[in-house]
């Protein structure tokens, strides 16, 4: 399904799987931007456990860079600080070598504010992972609350050991960007301010509410429109491919016509097949839709280190999606109910259901409307993705990225109250969900490398961090065909009941991982609370940067009515000390990558603006 090849934690976490993450960076760039070869590299013993009475500790690595550095009267800052300020990166699910080479406005701000830059890897990520075999409980602890008191830690040593009252500003992108924007929010006395890029604070349930349901695969569609420096036309081209390759599907010359059409390897794929594999990259190549060359996405969920190419979904609509095809399409489409013509294919579309006259065309009707055409440029569209290796003839069942949905058992657990062991303390808050587990247990899993993003299916676990931002499509805002969910739908009959649904700890006890919860809330309740996601307006000194193209956009944080499609800037807080940015041609936190002359002009004003802010933040020490 969409939301779990973009890489989302709710329904996996509920049904035991563990989930991917959100995605990586791969920017492409010349060889002598600065990268983990300008890094000293350097660890720091932390407590495993800030919040308990565990006596385990671990190693966490980061990297210095301390060339930069210069006294703040140096440095055009006119505070009581004595040195320029310290940018520290909240490493998120990933080693952290990918955001030391990747996190260009750290180190472009960095040399012309003559900053230390500090890039930290998250706990369990990388050669930052305590020895779990024989420890109690092991994945118990990777979780956010542990992971930023790791970077308090830090920051409060590093001070001390260079004897500095700089201000520490911190930067983070997607998860990072959550951990960053949350990490102000939790300890301003150690924070100055948080650049908090492409951050999806408000993708929770009880945020977005209803419409963020669909936030994400409203925006997937952007960069395929004239909004996103495409066409309408190839946007109202590919919504319609789904609904007349279905209909033409009807009679057997029709269905291997389209089978044809797609490159299918054996022409034998259903009508479905076909449509849920034409409908699944395009999260991830929104998420990439960057003005440069990238292996942002690819590295992480295709085949590896083989780049998108700029504007990514500009290029697919280039295939022949941009053509006018004589597509026809009458009624009211917000509400799925339209008619399509094309030729004489006629297709009624109500929802989920079609009628029309598929069944009754001749081969030389189906020949004649041009529908080979339409899913020939579909195919060719969607190759950007699936043949970026260029070395696909044809594609077959397991090129499918699409699945059902499968409705997961509810069920009520009984539920604790109050402050748990290896929980922070939260006054007011729901029950930590690490307070329900099974009884101590010495994990048993071998310990080895771990694998890249292995952090993130615990997070997501320990914490219910289960945003619900993709978890609905097709209903009228997007290029998707047909609805996942009920033409009546509510909130609550897609995130389910207000009950305990079971955990993901089968999945790590089978690897001798023990120490996750039993259960899982699909609400969200103890971490929104936590980190009064609700409020976020009270909380200074935070800019919540999003770009307009990319899908996570749709649960980013703005002002009441606002949104990635207003203006610029939009204060947050009435200070105006927070806000949130719009680029209105930005992928995923294009303004944390290298700038470079290919970047569209709001992402060039949108640097400028942080550097603003960051400048205000550090006099303000």
């Amino acid at each position: 399904m969409l939301k779990m090849i973009a890489g989302l934690c709710l329904l996996a976490a509920a049904q035991g799987a563990m989930p991917p993450s959100m995605g990586r960076w791969g920017q492409v760039m010349d060889t002598d931007t600065p990268s983990v070869v300008n890094c000293t590299w350097k660890y720091f013993t932390q407590k495993l456990d800030h919040f308990g009475n565990s006596s385990y500790t671990y190693k966490e690595r980061y990297c210095l860079y301390d060339k930069f550095w210069k006294p703040a009267t140096e440095s055009g800052f006119k505070n009581t600080a004595d040195q320029a300020p310290i940018f520290f990166y909240t490493g998120n699910e990933s080693p952290v070598e990918e955001y030391v080479n990747n996190t260009g406005l750290m180190w472009q701000l960095g040399e012309k504010m003559n900053a230390l830059l500090i890039f930290a890897e998250h706990r369990y990520e990388g050669l930052s992972v305590p020895q779990m075999h024989g420890m109690t409980d092991c994945i118990t602890y990777c979780t956010t609350s542990q992971a930023l008191a790791d970077y308090a830690a830090l920051i409060k040593s590093l001070k001390e050991e260079y004897k500095t009252s700089a201000p520490v500003i911190a930067f983070g992108g997607s998860y990072g960007g959550m951990l960053a924007g949350w990490m102000r929010i939790k300890y301003p006395e150690v924070i100055s301010g948080s650049i908090a890029a492409s951050a999806p604070v408000s993708g929770f349930p009880s945020i977005g509410g209803k419409s963020g349901l669909s936030a994400s695969s409203d925006a997937v569609g952007r960069g395929l429109s004239a909004k996103g420096g495409a066409t309408d036309t190839c946007f109202s081209n590919l919504r319609s491919t789904w609904p007349l390759l279905h209909e033409v599907a009807k009679t057997p010359y029709g269905l291997e016509t389209i089978n044809k059409a797609a490159r299918r390897c054996d022409l034998h794929s259903s009508a479905s097949s076909i449509a849920n594999w034409g409908q699944g990259p395009w999260f991830n190549m929104a998420e990439g839709d960057y003005p440069f060359p990238s292996t942002y996405i690819t590295f992480s969920v295709g085949p590896g280190y083989y780049p998108l190419p700029a504007w990514p979904m500009r290029v697919a609509c280039s295939k022949g999606l941009n053509n006018d095809m004589g597509v026809k399409v009458t009624g009211n489409v917000p509400n799925v109910d339209y008619s399509i013509k094309m030729g004489d294919i006629d297709v009624q579309v109500d929802w989920d259901k079609l009628t029309g006259n598929g069944a009754t065309l001749t081969k030389e009707q189906i020949d004649a409307s041009g529908v080979f055409d339409l899913v020939r440029a579909m195919t060719d569209a969607a190759s950007v993705w699936y043949n970026i290796t260029a070395d696909k003839p044809c594609y077959g069942a397991a090129d499918t990225d699409e699945s059902e949905r499968t409705e997961e058992k509810k069920q009520k657990g009984d539920v604790e109250s109050g402050t748990c062991e290896s929980c922070p303390v939260c006054d007011g808050c729901p029950p930590c969900p690490l307070c329900n587990k099974q009884p101590p247990k010495a994990c048993t899993w071998e310990q080895k490398p771990v694998a890249k993003t292995f952090a993130w299916g615990p997070v997501c676990c320990n914490e219910d961090l289960n945003l619900a931002n993709t978890d609905v499509q097709g209903v009228g805002g997007d290029i998707f065909w047909p609805p996942n969910v009920q033409k009546d739908y509510t909130l609550e009959s897609v995130i389910g009941p207000h009950t305990k649904t079971p955990g993901c700890y089968p999945e790590y006890n089978a690897q001798g991982l023990y120490g996750s919860p039993l259960y899982s809330d699909r609400w969200s309740n103890w971490i929104t609370a936590y980190y009064d996601s609700a409020n976020v307006d009270k909380y200074t000194n935070i800019v919540w940067s999003n770009g307009a193209l990319d899908p996570w956009s749709g649960a980013g944080v703005y002002p009441p009515g606002g949104s990635a499609l207003g203006p610029m800037v939009q204060n947050i807080t009435e200070d105006g000390s927070s806000v949130a940015l719009v680029i209105d041609l930005g992928g995923h936190h294009l303004d944390l990558f290298f700038s470079t002359p290919q970047d569209p002009p709001s992402a060039t004003q949108v640097r400028l603006l942080e550097e603003q802010k960051i400048r205000e933040w550090s006099q303000q020490h």
